[in-house]
């Protein structure tokens, strides 16, 4: 990426400095000065695709997907998680929908002084996971693999996680509760299961990766689950499961929290 020849700056605004050819590709609104915890990212864009960064200096970065409307608007505010200290944003795109390849649009600067609050550091989203699984229930998402219906679910609800599968805060299934939209990843499980008349159920999940959606906690370690390509099937379909019964492999239990809030 090549740095433009331009750069704004307003009174009491963080300075965007521009990429070749980025203004003529986004409007981006002024960003107060305000050394707060979070950023508003307004504007628009002739990208089909638009990706922020938020690079901390000597400390976490995180890229993840702003959701653009049909006429390419955007409005989101960005919660900065990773504390005081000051931080580099920057704004890329594409041409192409869900594009892995972006090109350099504009970056700022921006001084954290104070903490993000605890309820927004930690803002669930299950009730949102749960709405988007039943919109699709029936329904293929994504390429039907059982990760794209994970995928969308966070993306499109501005959630906080890290690909491929850290899904968001990670959960104790001994101790936490668990809940109704919460994203649970499994790695070569298997359950093996006696059953009346001396029958015995073994059941895999994982091979060696699966993904799904808790979609209601029935007890102890006892969900029916949401997912797509199961047994060949690439559509969105429910099942139980009780992993108390586990015999071998493992899971991981996430919480969907908000890293960005629709304006």
């Amino acid at each position: 990426m090549s740095l433009g020849v331009s750069t704004s700056a307003l009174a009491d605004t963080d300075a965007i400095s521009w990429y070749t050819g980025g203004e003529a590709k986004l409007s981006l609104d002024p960003v107060p000065i305000d050394n707060s915890p979070s950023v508003v990212l307004a504007g628009s864009t002739s990208q089909k695709t638009l990706i922020v960064t938020v690079a901390k200096n000597n400390g976490t970065t995180r890229s993840n997907p702003i959701p653009l409307a049909t006429d390419g608007s955007f409005n989101v505010r960005y919660l900065i998680k990773d504390g005081i200290g000051d931080y580099t944003i920057s704004l890329s795109g594409s041409q192409q929908s869900d594009s892995r390849r972006y090109q350099g649009l504009c970056f700022f600067t921006h001084a954290v002084k104070k903490k993000l609050p605890a309820d927004l550091l930690s803002l669930e989203l299950n009730g949102k996971i749960i709405d988007f699984v039943n919109r699709v229930m029936g329904a293929t998402v994504g390429r039907g693999e059982c990760w794209d219906l994970a995928q969308q679910a966070l993306d499109q609800n501005l959630a906080e996680w890290s690909r491929p599968t850290t899904f968001g805060l990670p959960l104790n299934p001994e101790t936490d509760e668990i809940k109704a939209g919460d994203i649970i990843q499994f790695h070569n499980l298997k359950i093996t299961a006696q059953l009346p008349g001396g029958v015995t159920r073994r059941e895999s999940l994982g091979a060696p990766d699966h993904t799904a959606v808790i979609y209601n906690v029935l007890g102890k370690k006892r969900y029916t689950l949401a997912h797509q390509n199961v047994r060949g099937n690439r559509s969105v379909i429910k099942g139980d499961i009780n992993l108390a019964n586990v015999t071998s492999g493992r899971y991981r239990i996430y919480r969907p929290v908000a890293l960005m809030i629709q304006q």
